[in-house]
């Protein structure tokens, strides 16, 4: 518990300090622009080494925030695999009537390594985006209201799309894993009586496996296309406006560049996000699964 606290306090750490580095450039080129004389100017190079200071230590800490992350999701994944192993070592006839052992074996191996590798990776890569873009929404507002609200404005819209997908691809996601366990189990009764079972057999069962995971992967692919489609459209809108309020002289270049800078901060996170949307779910529907042998063994 105390790694996941340390681990969640340097992601913080390290967000702020990446998230605060472009009002720092703007500044820098405010006061280049403003200064004539700026190669004498001590404030520039002040905002320099702190623009420097502030990228390299947003970096650094990211380094021990993932090593303490690898060593929890081993953590959790070794804690799992006890915890299943006393369980099933009770396990009742009805639970393997309704389970066959090839479910049982995919939940222990495949699920198991779902969920290792979203702790290790996910878990922490979606704790700071999150962070990145609350900060980012407080910092674009300070530096200009105006062009920040043409990013705020498609929050809604992605978070739309998010929920939409994530309410078509659940239950998709959740089915191949399913026909991954009868897939292990079919090999297993294979390998005990060769005679039994025959290439048809697997055959269909393989062609249901595909079509689940081509199903699962076509609602959650739909998402970064779409992404990328918002991303542009705001940046050019914001291109374009801004370049007006330059020549116009109502905002600085300095500032335009921060807005530019924190619309792509703002932006990025969420393309993440959508392109990691396939093993999200997996890892969701893996700890279902997990947990479904657990919760049986309590509810007895």
């Amino acid at each position: 518990m105390n790694k996941v606290i340390v681990s969640m306090i340097l992601l913080t750490t390290s967000t702020l300090c990446l998230v605060y580095a472009p009002k720092v450039a703007g500044n820098i080129i405010n006061l280049i622009v403003s200064n004539t004389n700026y190669s004498h100017d001590l404030t520039i190079f002040l905002n320099i080494a702190l623009l420097f200071g502030l990228y390299f230590v947003g970096n650094l800490l990211k380094l021990p925030s993932n090593r303490f992350m690898i060593f929890i999701g081993e953590k959790i994944a070794h804690n799992l695999r006890m915890e299943l192993f006393d369980k099933i070592d009770v396990i009742d006839s009805k639970f393997l009537q309704q389970n066959s052992k090839g479910h049982i074996f995919s939940r222990l191996n495949n699920d198991l390594m779902n969920i290792r590798e979203f702790v290790t990776i996910h878990i922490s890569e979606i704790f700071a985006q999150f962070l990145s873009i609350i900060f980012v929404i407080i910092l674009i507002l300070t530096t200009d209201w105006r062009l920040s609200l043409i990013y705020l404005v498609t929050l809604p819209i992605y978070i739309a799309c998010f929920y939409l997908c994530d309410v078509k691809s659940k239950k998709p996601y959740e089915n191949h894993q399913k026909q991954l366990g009868r897939m292990m189990s079919y090999f297993e009764r294979s390998l005990n009586n060769r005679n039994q079972y025959h290439e048809k057999g697997f055959e269909k069962i393989n062609e249901i496996v595909s079509n689940h995971f081509i199903k699962s992967r076509n609602i959650s692919n739909v998402l970064l296309p779409i992404t990328t489609f918002l991303t542009n459209i705001s940046n050019i809108t914001v291109y374009i406006i801004g370049f007006y309020f330059l020549v116009s002289n109502e905002i600085q270049l300095g500032t335009l560049l921060a807005v530019i800078l924190y619309g792509q901060m703002l932006t990025n996170p969420l393309k993440k996000v959508s392109a990691s949307i396939t093993s999200l779910e997996t890892s969701f529907s893996s700890i279902k699964r997990i947990f479904e042998i657990i919760e049986y063994q309590d509810n007895e």
